[in-house]
This record gives structure tokens, sequence and C-alpha cells, in this order.
């Protein structure tokens, strides 16, 4: 599997309605999308105490290959966006694990977080993280050309935790059921 993020810094003064409208018209075009795992519908806007600072629009996508990844990333659906905000720059991540939480269908936050992986880690016990909390889906995953660790959960309550996580509303949850 592999797990793909863009996020669009929007201004401190945009309309954040046109995000919320944007999830709530297109997010279910990408249910049962071929190939994806799921796609977390994420924003943040500066009003909001349980999320980023910053107005934010970052989908998180976890796919099963690169291969319909990249067939996504060519389609009219991206292009879309392309024209809408611009061509973002894209994370992509080889997944570690993924743990689907009880409450994934109903998860209404998310939060993010990228840790350095020091060059004296052992690269075997990365993925050893303490359980996540009981409904939490939690997705695992590294960037091995910054030799960063990605642990992105979702819930369905509000992340209270450090400001070093990076945490957003979720406007809806795509899934497969394939």
């Amino acid at each position: 599997m592999i797990a793909m993020q863009y996020r669009f810094r929007l201004p401190t003064d945009y309309d954040m309605t046109i995000i919320e409208n944007r999830v709530r018209e297109n997010g279910h075009l990408l249910d049962n999308f071929p190939g994806l795992v799921i796609k977390a519908w994420c924003y943040a806007c500066n009003r909001d105490p349980h999320t980023a600072s910053e107005p934010l629009y970052a989908p998180f996508y976890l796919w099963q290959d690169s291969a319909v990844m990249a067939g996504f990333l060519q389609s009219s659906g991206f292009k879309k966006l392309i024209s809408d905000f611009g061509r973002p720059a894209i994370d992509c991540w080889p997944v570690l694990g993924f743990r689907p939480g009880s409450t994934l269908q109903r998860s209404a936050f998310a939060r993010r977080e990228i840790v350095p992986i020091a060059v004296d880690s052992d690269l075997s016990q990365i993925s050893n993280l303490p359980e996540p909390a009981a409904g939490i889906t939690r997705i695992l995953a590294w960037d091995v050309q910054q030799w960063r660790r990605l642990c992105f959960e979702l819930s369905e309550l509000p992340f209270d935790d450090a400001p070093s996580t990076e945490r957003y509303s979720v406007g809806h949850i795509s899934l497969s059921t394939r």
C-alpha cells in the first residue's frame, strides 16, 4: 500500500465554506473507487480549536498500490483539482502498517505526525508504537528519501495533543468495499 497527501495552504481570510461545500458535493464520488482503500477529505480552518491554526485543504489517501494512485493522478477529477487550486506537491509514503478502527466510517477528525528517523535507528523497530485508543484508525508509513515516519490517525472524536501534530476536520471518508 502507499499513502499520499497533498496540502493546499489557503489565505487566512479564505472562505472555508468553499472547501466544506466541495467535500459535501464531491465526497461520494470516490466512494468505492477501485484500488482506493481510504480517502479522508481533510481540511483545517483557523476558527476551529480542534484543527491546525492555518486554513488548509489536505486530503489524505491510502492506495492499494502505486499503479492505482497513478491512474487517479491522471484522471479528470485530479485535473479539475489542478485547475481549481494549482498543481500540488504530493507526499507519498510506502505503508508500514494499517490498522482500521471500529469507528472509521464515522471519523470526523484526523491528525498527522511526521518525525525524523534517526541515522542510528533500528529500521525494523520504527513501526513499534503504543496501540492507539479504541476505535482509532492508524496508518504508519515512511519517507525513505528524507528518513521520516508518518503516523496518520482518524477518529470520530477530536484529538487534543501536542502542537507537533497537524490536526484536521474530516468532511467525508471514502472507502472501498471491495
